[in-house]
């Protein structure tokens, strides 16, 4: 499924929601769905790390991402002016603000819509 439909899939609201911060009676609290994804590879880049980190994009809904971070941790200093974030599979960028955090784990909100990438990734 290529990143416009999945979001096209969640606009829609064919896609379950996936677990998270639950209310009374186990009711999903959250905005928007989440779809989690199953090995969605892609990349996290800001003008201040020196190459793209790879990473895992676990959760997906139409206004962000829950992404692992692969390899050593990031410092979030060099994150906290924004990001890309690149889906391999779809060769399309979206530009992201960081919205927490939690050890090799991004929660991105979506800034803009997806484009082709502005640099080579890898």
């Amino acid at each position: 499924m290529t990143f416009l439909e999945t979001i096209n899939t969640l606009f829609r609201g064919k896609a379950a929601g996936a677990g998270g911060k639950s209310g009374k009676g186990g009711a999903d609290l959250r905005r928007t769905r989440r779809l989690p994804q199953r090995m969605r590879s892609g990349f996290v880049w800001t003008e201040k790390l020196i190459t793209p980190r790879a990473c895992m994009i676990r959760d997906l809904s139409t206004g962000g991402a829950r992404v692992e971070i692969l390899g050593d941790p990031v410092k979030m200093s060099l994150l906290i002016d924004g990001v890309k974030l690149y889906f391999e599979t779809e060769k399309h960028e979206i530009s992201c603000s960081v919205a927490w955090m939690k050890g090799s784990m991004l929660g991105l909100k979506f800034e803009g819509r997806p484009r082709p990438p502005s640099r080579k990734y890898k």
